[in-house]
């Protein structure tokens, strides 16, 4: 596979419209035809929808007219993509999504050896995005760049991604049933990539105003330091990570225990054979033998195979090697073949001293 890598900057709109243009023709010919997608489009002209995008209007109307972009970008009406941006903040529109997953490893720093952070995360969607989705880097006219992996007709940020601060962010669907009318989910994703410093994702997260949310494990170059951090609507808890940790496509924390959610058969497939391997001290500072992992009995970590009981297909890999003064980053269309893009971002400034 050839992965597209495109430049990007201007303001908001002008980054969303040429976001929107680079997956023009897969939107049209593809997303449209995604059961998910068309179960969201069942939304138009209902209020819930409408309270959403005001909501989110208020709070982020940068990143609202960055999805005006997206939609002048791919030729459709707003109403129609910022429904499909709302994949996972309407009850009832999680059921058909067994195709939604991704898997997460996170390594912590050893600073004894000198050894980075590490996050390395599977990207899993439906198998008809394969070879239709693309990595941009975007420069805005104000605020921080960034360097994530891109669907098209959706946000950046709800992926993987890198930002010039030197702060990571990879995401994990989750299915609880606690959505609400608030801020939509990818709108804070997308946000976090703004965020020079954990603690300024962290208000983001904190916020009682979401529709929905996502696990969210994030890594920064001050200090080296990974979080993982649960945020459905209904709270948000965060969990610094002191040894090898996997995460899947379901609620784990203590927390969130007696909130109700759906577990995919391959989430919760997943998510034992990844502690497994773990336990096992297989992984060492290697996140891609779990991410490449095809064993262990249940539906597989990696998803490369179409049809069959599973519905999802591993997209992309990436690591990203989090040191103190920069990310180097590697995307594999296969976690077992070699990568097919790599970069380096140097942290713009000490992360310390701003947010």
């Amino acid at each position: 596979m050839k992965l597209p890598h495109i430049s990007v900057g201007g303001d908001a709109f002008e980054i969303g419209l040429a976001l929107g243009r680079q997956g023009r023709r897969a939107y049209r010919d593809h997303v449209r035809g995604i059961d998910r997608f068309q179960s969201m489009q069942q939304w138009r002209g209902d209020g819930r929808l409408a309270e959403i995008e005001a909501r989110s209007r208020r709070a982020f109307p940068e990143l609202m007219r960055e999805i005006d972009g997206i939609a002048k970008g791919v030729e459709a009406d707003f109403e129609e993509v910022f429904a499909w941006n709302c994949r996972g903040d309407l009850p009832g529109a999680s059921v058909i999504a067994g195709a939604q997953g991704c898997t997460d490893v996170m390594i912590p720093a050893d600073p004894a050896s000198g050894q980075p952070a590490v996050i390395g995360h599977n990207e899993d969607d439906a198998p008809m995005l394969a070879d239709r989705c693309f990595v941009a880097t975007v420069k805005p006219s104000e605020g921080l760049g960034f360097t994530s992996f891109c669907s098209p007709g959706l946000l950046p940020g709800h992926t993987f991604a890198v930002n010039e601060a030197g702060l990571v962010q990879t995401i994990n669907h989750i299915r609880p049933a606690d959505q609400q009318a608030g801020i939509g989910r990818h709108i804070i994703s997308r946000a976090v990539l703004g965020c020079r410093t954990l603690d300024a994702a962290r208000t983001l997260l904190e916020r009682t105003d979401r529709a929905a949310g996502f696990h969210h494990n994030l890594g920064s170059c001050d200090g080296m330091t990974l979080w993982a951090v649960e945020a459905p609507a209904s709270g948000c808890a965060i969990e610094p990570v002191a040894a090898p940790y996997a995460h899947a496509n379901h609620l784990v924390f203590e927390r969130f225990a007696d909130l109700d959610q759906e577990v995919a058969r391959s989430s919760n497939d997943r998510q034992r054979r990844a502690d497994a391997l773990i336990a096992s001290g297989a992984v060492d500072r290697d996140p891609l033998v779990v991410l490449g992992d095809r064993g262990g009995g249940g539906l597989p970590i990696c998803r490369k195979t179409r049809g069959g009981p599973d519905s999802g297909y591993t997209l992309a890999a990436a690591v990203f090697e989090i040191a103190s003064d920069g990310v180097a980053w590697r995307i594999y269309d296969d976690p077992d073949s070699a990568p097919i893009l790599e970069g380096t971002v140097i942290a713009e400034r000490p992360l310390q001293s701003a947010q």
